[in-house]
């Protein structure tokens, strides 16, 4: 892609070195955590909510409880093909 957009993972400072990493999908993963930590941080006056036309901002919740929860499951599906590792003492 020529002309690829600057908000692919690709150009994410936390995914720069990918091609060191063994598992993209937990890098991109770690990138989100990162953005997530990030906007926890934020003040919630710069949130999309707070951008989004009155008359739509009902929709703003139902968006972020829908993409969270595909998001557990298929964090969900990807960790339970590895093993948990067990601690002996």
């Amino acid at each position: 892609m020529p002309n690829a957009p600057k908000t692919e993972i690709r150009y994410c400072e936390h995914a720069a070195r990918v091609i060191r990493v063994e598992a993209p999908a937990i890098t991109e993963l770690l990138a989100a955590m990162a953005h997530l930590e990030k906007a926890l941080a934020a003040d919630p006056g710069q949130t999309a909510a707070h951008y989004t036309p009155h008359n739509l901002q009902d929709k703003v919740a139902h968006w972020i409880h829908g993409n969270a929860d595909t998001i557990r499951t298929h964090l969900d599906t990807l960790t339970s093909r590895y093993p948990r590792p067990t601690t002996t003492q």
